[in-house]
């Protein structure tokens, strides 16, 4: 399996903002910024899928202009999207807010919409996803993604939860959210993640949506995350 750091920071950072790109033709996440870069490197031609892990600016803000670029070329295939419940209506929210009425239109002809679950699995190519539900906002979700030699988890946006549990559990590599430095309910902090890389040793952790403060306190403490970075796995 192919993973693409398209990048790993988080609001905050300079760097872009949490996303990936998985064996060339899956986006995981569109957050703000990501669409110039994945454009100027000639990523989107590829793109057959898209999954949102949950609604924040950070996860799903350039979204919208992935859609202008299906539209401006002409895609003959649907965009598969795996998306929260309420999918289609923040959509419209966010095209009628920016005057793209069109783009709407658009997205509600070409691309087919799935609504992720807790415990749900989608096929995409070869990979097996699994959705887990993880405590972030309502309707937040991490994966499982299996294929033929490997199971990769992504957590998401989350504090430690049952739903992070399970795809630890299942997981040979884990892309982990790591953005605070003090224990709460929206963020792993960076002695939670130690803690489960110590617990779950036989999986390889790769701690993303990084923060200065987290950053500053992980140094030499666990490899972090690159902006860019490229696994095979």
């Amino acid at each position: 399996m192919k993973i693409e750091v398209v990048g790993s920071g988080c609001t905050w950072m300079k760097k872009l903002s949490t996303s990936f790109i998985v064996d060339d033709h899956i986006m995981i996440d569109c957050p703000q910024g990501s669409f110039k870069t994945m454009f100027s490197q000639g990523k989107l031609q590829g793109i057959d899928t898209v999954i949102l892990t949950h609604f924040h600016s950070d996860h799903w803000a350039d979204f919208h202009l992935f859609v202008e670029f299906c539209k401006k070329s002409g895609f003959a295939e649907k965009i598969k999207v795996f998306a929260p419940e309420g999918f289609w209506e923040k959509f419209e929210a966010v095209t009628n807010a920016f005057c793209l009425p069109k783009t709407f239109l658009y997205a509600k002809e070409h691309l087919a919409f799935s609504k992720l679950t807790n415990g749900k699995v989608f096929k995409v190519g070869r990979i097996n996803f699994t959705a887990y539900e993880v405590l972030h906002i309502p309707n937040s979700f991490g994966f499982v993604a299996d294929d033929a030699k490997t199971s990769v988890g992504f957590s998401g946006d989350t504090a430690m939860c049952d739903g992070l549990i399970k795809i630890l559990k299942r997981s040979k590599h884990i892309f982990i959210d790591m953005a605070a430095t003090a224990t709460n309910d929206k963020h792993l902090s960076v002695s939670e993640v130690l803690n489960l890389s110590k617990e779950f040793e036989n999986t390889v952790f790769h701690p993303i949506h990084l923060s200065k403060f987290s950053i500053a306190a992980a140094k030499n403490k666990i490899p972090l995350t690159r902006e860019g970075e490229v696994f095979e796995i």
